[in-house]
């Protein structure tokens, strides 16, 4: 699963709002439906991970993490790690 509780940090941290997002940032400028994807954890384009990485300034490891699905890990057929 991906998690966007990093951006949402990132928001509180920065005092940025939903208004912020919607209507102060130009041409990265998002609409509602996104910003309640990003809220609640749904899929987004990478189109709109580019757009929050320009609108913070910051690296897409500081809006989003990775958290593995417990229910699809089968130690039978995982990769060996690099």
């Amino acid at each position: 699963m991906i998690s966007f509780e990093p951006l949402r940090e990132l928001f509180v941290q920065r005092g940025i709002t939903t208004y912020y997002l919607r209507n102060k940032c130009g041409n990265y400028n998002l609409d509602s439906k996104t910003i309640k994807r990003l809220m609640n954890d749904e899929s987004v384009s990478t189109n709109t991970l580019n757009s929050l990485c320009n609108i913070l300034d910051c690296d897409i490891s500081k809006i989003v993490r990775f958290i593995p699905d417990s229910d699809t890990q089968d130690d039978s057929e995982s990769f060996p790690n690099s």
